[in-house]
């Protein structure tokens, strides 16, 4: 089957017989190293032995000019692309600073917010304990004058009597 496609190593392949052109790939001497671009000094002189300049077609010339202007435009637009990228990331760290130091700022905020609560919640109950405290005077008030309006307003006769309130009432811290 192999032999069908590639014809025997004893066989030589005439050069013009290649794909029916006269290219030879086995023919290093004329062709040229594809990946090797020419340097303006060999376009100007290659024609001559004696360092003259050869003639340019001007054709030629327009695209070896539109050639190097496109890479300095090509090299110009990368250099506007890094120079883009680098300002994007320097705004990337700003930004990521810029974060961290909100998120330092929200924590201490919600802890101050926090202690702000529990002191709340502390003066609220003192405040709950304080008014019961009040309430309990204001009935122990009521409670020692009740006896001085019953006895004023009950037997009017008896204005000579000592009231209930002249005398020292006793005292409810011992």
């Amino acid at each position: 089957m192999l032999s069908s496609v590639f014809p025997p190593a004893g066989d030589h392949i005439p050069s013009g017989t290649v794909f029916g052109t006269a290219f030879d790939p086995w023919d290093t001497h004329i062709h040229q190293n594809p990946f090797v671009y020419p340097t303006d000094q060999q376009l100007l002189f290659s024609g001559s032995d004696e360092g003259t300049p050869a003639v340019v077609n001007p054709i030629d010339d327009r695209k070896q000019r539109r050639m190097i202007s496109n890479r300095e435009s090509a090299r110009r637009s990368r250099m506007r692309k890094q120079k883009h990228l680098e300002n994007l990331r320097n705004l990337v760290n700003r930004h990521k600073i810029g974060n961290r130091e909100l998120m330092n700022r929200l924590r201490f905020v919600s802890r101050q917010e926090q202690t702000l609560r529990q002191e709340n919640e502390r003066l609220r109950s003192e405040l709950g304990m304080l008014r019961q405290k009040l309430w309990d005077l204001h009935q122990v008030t009521l409670v020692w004058q009740l006896p001085n309006q019953l006895l004023s307003s009950s037997w009017p006769c008896n204005n000579n009597v000592t009231s209930f309130s002249e005398q020292n009432p006793p005292s409810l811290i011992t």
